[in-house]
């Protein structure tokens, strides 16, 4: 009979999750998102919102629903009049660039909807019994009931217009933001991945579909799924302890989820007597506020069936703060990706694995990748004490779940100079298994998640992760030689399991991890760990999948997951075919993984990498840096102010090139180019003796539009020999001149010049004759500016060298064209110089960065027929990037 209950109550939440995507598909979805990603102003947003709960409510459902607008509401979903059934009425309101984690900004929304109801009130108009507000990001459901009680109130200004009442009615603003109908959480549509985002949509109008289809409207609760739990989790740790700082963020997180899941009550409980002290494991006992908690938790719809418990908890290390677990770069694995782990090793270690190896998670977090199978001899660990309470009751067949820092535990004992288990950290139990499948020629399979962090991580605010990788394995690394990839966490993961591997002679061993795939790249920041690690291992079989399908992390970059097998003084590989998978849902709302192409990550040598390339002219001789005042620029007109610059320009410099790394990934973040020096370094001087060799590089790297799975592939040194060279370096001259991240400025500022002539900075990189120049401007009274600046000057470098050269048929035109937008904005100039002095528009050089910021209020008639043909030109320099051996192309 219960499994019955069990069974029907399934079908009827498949049913129900059914006719909510019918009603709400991923299409419509997918719109919203992108209309709000793209939107400018608020009326943009309102007009996103206003379609999608148009089509859900009206289009889609035949219970007569209409949206209008009395008052002037943003929107107002109601039944059509003379309806006698309950039914939904929905006020609904939206901002933009607000955050509705803050409770001033739900108050701010939440007061506009009072006074709106105070009006509808007044004028006879039905009350709402819900209240939805949304910005770009977020969304907030509130029972209209619970506001009603300010609408008898004399005390607020009711005058006031309800757009202001935020502002001119601070006595209703004051009383809503101690409301605690106010303490919910908004649901994100923003981070995470795209199904999680869609689930968040659609957990948005189930909640707003619960209050019509609860028998009482005031027992409505905010249900708890994944896509709320992160935000749950934040306003949990602002309202929770009485001494924070106490507090670690792993033991908030367990006591959060044993509170939300009630999985074990029996040691987590309030005291009875005082419901301010938290009862833990251990009679450990936590300062908390019990009544605000409380108030907390009613708030929420918390009868979960025990699969809902078991994906709370998987997703429990995404609620662990950046000073703890995102510091260290942790990312917790979805339930998909896991299954899809076990099935590559079945496939390449043998299907009977889990009951003849011994596997060891040495960095098992709650236990996701483990937790759906049993083992015959596993063994768990983590580096947080508190992880292994949460993931108490998964893999109870574990031969030892215990805390233990794999990067610092043990690191310097060897089982011969330390025979003794009980010098270890690690459980004798692993120790001994260890031994024991040396000598027997056990396999071994290390399956885990590193964490990815580098003490390299620069965060928004300027500062960095520094610290995180100093670890004795870190040091060891260091000893060897084993250069930049030293500061990777996972490449320290990787490096410790080759050192028990040979310690304890485990001939039979695997490394089944998930790791950032840019260690496949080579170059000069992993070559060295890559020659060491794969003397060691053969890659035996990997996959490629998008960062993104790790909630809270970026979508721009691949993950894989691989499988290694030793393989000492092995010949190292240097291409790794990787299979691109991508999750998706099927339409019976099931996930599944699909296989998009084959790509193969190749292995650059330092030596052969273009950013190797592109310098070596530099190598050859000696530059002085330049003796006069230059500015450090963070972008083409604006001068960073710190006070110890990267950057250096030489005398006799056209410029520098930020050139960051060698993959295509920071092609778009890390590749520009200035007209003076570049204040955060990692690029070089652009010269004449590497001029040509500079556009290259730039084109190169700007042309190649980023796709996640290539994202970390490294470019080789083109192929110099190849007929189509000549030609596509012609080419890139005309791509660097006009592509956006080329930020060519002539300066007329006091303080700088490179020409002897005091405030007068020559752009070299201008490409018009100068007396074409000044043939346009000679006879235009307005432009005597201009005309006086080229008095007694010559053309620039690249005018020069454009003089000189032949050009393809793509790049005449597009050189074409930009002369032609260059003539039609010079009209226009004049009526510039006095309003905008910081864009320098007197210079009679100014660059094409100077020429669009006049485009942009005067637009110039022809660029759009530019930017047709230099769409053109990009996609043949791309096209010609492979074509030359820069990088590789896929295999379908």
């Amino acid at each position: 009979m219960v499994r019955m209950e069990a069974l029907w109550r399934r079908s009827e939440d498949e049913n129900h999750r059914k006719n909510l995507r019918r009603r709400l598909p991923k299409k419509t979805a997918k719109t919203l998102f992108a209309a709000l990603k793209t939107k400018e102003t608020e009326k943009d947003v309102e007009n996103a919102w206003r379609k999608v709960f148009t089509e859900y409510y009206v289009e889609r459902q035949n219970e007569g629903y209409q949206i209008s607008s009395p008052e002037n509401v943003d929107g107002f979903i109601s039944v059509e009049s003379g309806s006698l059934i309950f039914a939904l009425r929905i006020l609904l309101e939206f901002k933009r660039a607000t955050d509705l984690t803050k409770t001033y900004d739900r108050a701010r929304i939440t007061c506009q909807c009072i006074h709106y109801m105070y009006k509808f009130k007044q004028n006879g108009i039905d009350l709402p019994n819900v209240i939805v507000g949304a910005d770009e990001d977020q969304a907030f459901v509130l029972l209209a009931s619970n506001f009603y009680k300010y609408l008898d109130e004399d005390k607020y200004n009711w005058k006031v217009a309800p757009s202001d009442a935020y502002k001119e009615d601070p006595v209703l603003m004051a009383d809503l933001q101690d409301d605690a109908n106010l303490a919910v959480y908004p649901f994100q549509f923003v981070g995470g991945n795209e199904n999680e985002r869609y689930n968040s949509l659609l957990d948005l109008f189930d909640s707003i579909d619960s209050i019509l289809n609860s028998g009482d409207q005031h027992s409505y609760k905010v249900t708890v799924s994944p896509a709320t739990i992160v935000g749950m989790f934040d306003q949990f740790r602002e309202i929770a302890f009485r001494e924070p700082n106490k507090i670690k963020p792993v033991k908030a997180v367990n006591m959060f989820m044993q509170m939300l899941t009630g999985k074990n009550d029996t040691d987590y409980y309030f005291l009875p007597r005082n419901r301010n002290l938290y009862h833990l494991p251990g009679d450990e006992k936590v300062k908390v506020y019990g009544v605000k908690l409380t108030t907390f938790l009613d708030h929420y719809d918390r009868n979960f069936t025990p699969k809902e418990i078991d994906k709370l908890t998987a997703i429990a290390d995404r609620l662990i703060e950046a000073n703890e677990r995102r510091y260290k770069g942790d990312f917790w694995t979805p339930s998909i990706w896991a299954h899809r782990a076990d099935e590559m090793m079945q496939e390449t270690i043998g299907q009977d694995y889990k009951n003849t190896a011994l596997v060891w998670d040495c960095a098992a977090g709650v236990r996701n990748l483990t937790r759906d199978y049993s083992y015959k001899n596993l063994y768990l660990s983590t580096y947080h004490q508190d992880e292994i309470y949460l993931g108490d009751g998964y893999n109870p067949e574990a031969k030892a779940a215990f805390q233990y820092d794999f990067l610092n535990d043990d690191v310097n004992l060897t089982p011969v100079d330390n025979p003794n288990p009980d010098e270890w950290k690690m459980p004798n139990s692993l120790f001994k298994a260890l031994q024991e499948a040396g000598k027997n020629d056990q396999p071994i399979v290390f399956f885990t998640n590193p964490p990815y962090g580098t003490a390299n991580n620069v965060q928004a605010d300027g500062s960095s992760k520094r610290g995180i990788a100093k670890t004795l394995v870190n040091e060891q690394m260091r000893q060897k030689g084993l250069g930049k990839a030293s500061q990777q966490l996972y490449c320290q993961f990787m490096f410790r399991t080759l050192q028990l591997i040979q310690q304890f002679k485990l001939n039979r061993a695997y490394v089944a991890f998930f790791t950032n795939a840019r260690f496949f790249a080579g170059a000069d920041y992993y070559q060295k760990f890559d020659d060491y690690f794969f003397r060691n291992f053969k890659f035996v079989d990997g996959n490629l999948l998008n960062a993104g399908e790790f909630s809270d992390t970026s979508d721009l970059w691949p993950i894989t997951f691989s499988i290694y097998r030793y393989q000492p003084n092995d010949k190292p590989q240097h291409e790794y075919p990787l299979s691109v998978e991508q999750s998706y849902l099927t339409v019976n709302g099931t996930q599944q993984i699909k296989t998009i192409t084959t790509h193969t990550m190749q292995m650059v040598d330092e030596k052969n990498t273009l950013s190797k390339w592109v310098r070596e002219p530099l190598a050859t001789q000696k530059y002085s840096v330049a003796n006069y005042s230059y500015p450090q620029l963070s972008s083409a007109l604006k001068v960073a102010i710190g006070k110890n610059p990267y950057g250096r320009l030489y005398e006799g410099s056209l410029g520098y090139m930020v050139s960051n790394s060698d993959n295509i990934g920071e092609g778009f973040r890390g590749v520009w180019l200035v007209t003076s020096s570049a204040y955060k370094g990692h690029g070089f001087n652009v010269i004449p003796e590497n001029f040509d060799r500079a556009c290259v590089n730039f084109a190169a790297r700007r042309a190649i539009d980023p796709i996640w799975y290539h994202n970390q592939d490294n470019y080789y040194r083109p192929d110099v020999t190849n007929p189509l060279f000549s030609e596509f370096v012609n080419d890139a001259l005309i791509f660097t001149l006009f592509e956006n991240s080329s930020f060519q400025v002539a300066y007329r500022n006091p303080e700088w010049s490179n020409t002897g002539v005091t405030g007068k900075w020559a752009n070299q990189w201008f490409w018009l004759p100068i007396d074409y120049v000044r043939e346009e401007v000679e006879d235009n009274p307005k432009l005597r500016l201009i005309y006086n600046d080229l008095r007694g000057d010559g053309d620039r470098f690249v005018a020069k060298e454009i003089m000189e050269r032949n050009f393809s048929s793509e790049a005449q035109a597009v050189l074409n064209s930009a002369n032609k937008v260059w003539r039609q904005t010079l009209k226009s100039r004049s009526a510039m110089f006095d309003d905008y002095p910081e864009f320098y528009l007197n210079a009679w050089d100014a660059g094409w960065y100077q020429i669009k910021r006049i485009n942009e209020l005067f637009p110039a008639s022809g660029y759009d027929e530019f930017k047709r043909k230099f769409e053109i030109l990009k996609n043949k320099i791309a096209n010609n990037v492979y074509e030359l051996g820069m990088l590789i192309r896929d295999t379908k």
